[in-house]
């Protein structure tokens, strides 16, 4: 008798677990359908936007030749709230292997110790560099975006580069991104790959990208315009910002950052911008080696500053 209860429960037991199995199975694939229903009818990246866009700016693809051969390049650094990684991101600026032509830093009415520590480190290192150190003030906080149209526009450089005032460039930075749009000189932007570090980990990071991986064996995934109406996810299109290069000729055609969220294609000015310049120009993207150390302890995407 006992052994017969004991068979019964053994299947009552056997069938629960049958049940949960498939239970678990139909939340998976519910689960999976409720996610391909949103990202159809609410998709992060709405083509019916990136369509408007390139109808806008359907003569800005007729720039077509950039000035590859020894393009002057001009870093610059949207500068507010970060005044303890400055003299760090300073740092990987004096280590370029190749030299930018100028440094442009944008104070965005910062509330911290900014200007001053820009200030004094310019002052200290002017005189050795051939670099050009510029430091520019808004009198109000604009934001990153406007600041660094602010800080490109005032620059005469061909090559923009971008660094956040909390990251740091990979020491050959400016000299691989140049070699790199110098074999593809149909593209108007370069992004990549970076490290992520927190402020105790950036003296162990590697900061030399071709001591990773030689400049001939640096996989880069080239997309041409027509692959900007097949994004659906803001990182369809994924680089960071910090060592992204485009010509300054691209950043005109296709209007610049913009300050206004209304207007962009995708929430964060960065990516925006980098969606909005795919759409126009081809890009080349370094997904597997990293161009930049990007502070994942911190992040200016924040209110009028994203």
């Amino acid at each position: 008798m006992i052994g017969k209860i004991l068979a019964i429960l053994q299947k009552l037991f056997d069938l629960f677990m049958l049940l949960h199995e498939l239970y678990n199975q139909a939340r998976s694939i519910h689960r999976r359908l409720r996610r391909a229903v949103k990202e159809r009818l609410k998709p992060e990246v709405h083509q019916k936007r990136v369509r408007a866009f390139i109808k806008s700016k359907h003569s800005s693809s007729q720039i077509t030749i950039f000035p590859t051969a020894k393009p002057s390049v001009a870093i610059i650094v949207p500068c507010y709230g970060h005044a303890p990684f400055l003299e760090e991101m300073f740092e990987s600026i004096k280590n370029q292997t190749q030299a930018a032509d100028q440094a442009i830093f944008v104070i965005d009415h910062s509330p911290d110790a900014s200007a001053k520590i820009l200030e004094r480190l310019i002052q200290e290192y002017q005189d050795h560099t051939k670099t050009e150190l510029i430091l520019l003030h808004n009198e109000k906080n604009i934001g990153q975006a406007a600041s660094l149209n602010k800080g490109i526009e005032f620059s005469s450089c061909d090559l923009i580069m971008i660094l956040n005032d909390d990251d740091y460039l990979m020491h050959d930075c400016i000299e691989t991104a140049v070699q790199l749009l110098g074999k593809y000189p149909q593209a108007a932007l370069l992004g990549g790959h970076s490290l992520h570090f927190s402020s105790e980990q950036l003296a162990s990071t590697p900061k030399i990208i071709q001591a990773i991986r030689p400049l001939d064996q640096i996989e880069i995934d080239f997309r041409p315009p027509e692959k900007a109406l097949q994004y659906r996810k803001y990182n369809d299109i994924n680089m960071t910002h910090s060592g992204s290069c485009f010509y300054k000729s691209a950043w005109q055609a296709i209007g610049g950052y913009y300050p206004d969220k209304s207007e962009r294609l995708v929430h964060f000015s960065d990516r925006d911008f980098q969606l909005r310049m795919n759409a126009i120009f081809p890009v080349i993207l370094s997904n597997i080696t990293p161009l930049s150390c990007w502070r994942n302890d911190s992040s200016v995407d924040q209110g009028v500053n994203s």
